[in-house]
């Protein structure tokens, strides 16, 4: 299942509320996020890629624990959750997921995603375009409302193989990059640019593009750079340009 959600009225009520407010937290960024973990009241998060179109980070969501009500209003998110069982609330609607769920949400959509599974969660964020400064808080149970990103003191550098930390380098034409776990796995693919692309889709897998176009054969884009669609909802026969990434879950 993927759920797409666009902005309510409401949405855009408290954002236009919240920004009248400065944000208190005043934290320093690095000046990327690869090789850093971010330690989380709720768990922790890790950047697995990112180019100019997109930015994906790897979640852990502790069991029982949430993150905070927060929106983007720069940037749509694709949530994909990978394992477990896991409860996304919005303004609108209460959308429970079970993996492999995604949920795309567009630019200032409030949201927070609970893990309902006594060990936790594990998702994939794609953030389109890449901005982690970009984020309003509205509320949160470990008082960081009004708050933003996470500064330097929250992010470990060493011994990140705890976290079973990985990253995706760019993938060269015709090479594919994989994570696996017990419960998924992960694979990014670079493929070429002739007429007919020779993807290896899978209906039940979930996919997201990075980079490049892929279009049916009539020319119409099937899938837009950082949204995310299941493979049985893909024509079976695509048509690739400008070097596409694929990303796909297992």
């Amino acid at each position: 299942m993927v759920k797409k959600i666009k902005p309510s009225t409401k949405d855009l009520f408290h954002l236009d509320k919240l920004r009248k407010f400065k944000d208190i937290s005043n934290n320093t960024q690095p000046e990327n996020y690869k090789n850093r973990v971010v330690i989380k009241p709720w768990g922790y998060e890790y950047l697995i890629f990112e180019n100019e179109g997109v930015a994906t980070w790897f979640l852990h969501i502790k069991g029982g624990h949430s993150t905070s009500m927060h929106c983007h209003p720069q940037k749509k998110t694709s949530l994909i959750l990978l394992s477990g069982n896991a409860l996304c609330n919005t303004f609108e609607r209460r959308n429970y997921l079970d993996s492999p769920d995604a949920i795309i949400l567009e630019k200032s959509v409030f949201h927070s995603t609970k893990a309902l599974s006594p060990n936790g969660i594990d998702v994939i964020e794609i953030e389109t375009p890449p901005d982690k400064t970009d984020l309003v808080r509205l509320n949160d149970e470990y008082g960081r409302q009004k708050q933003g990103y996470e500064g330097l003191e929250e992010m470990r550098l060493n011994n990140l193989d705890e976290f079973d930390h990985f990253y995706f380098g760019t993938p060269k034409e015709g090479e594919i990059f994989y994570h696996n776990s017990e419960s998924y796995r992960i694979t990014l693919g670079g493929y070429n640019s002739r007429n007919e692309s020779q993807l290896k889709i899978k209906n039940e897998s979930l996919y997201s593009l990075f980079n490049g176009q892929l279009s049916d054969d009539k020319g119409n884009a099937v899938l837009e750079i950082g949204d995310t669609v299941r493979g049985a909802d893909l024509p079976r026969k695509i048509f690739s340009k400008n070097e596409p990434l694929l990303f796909g879950v297992t």
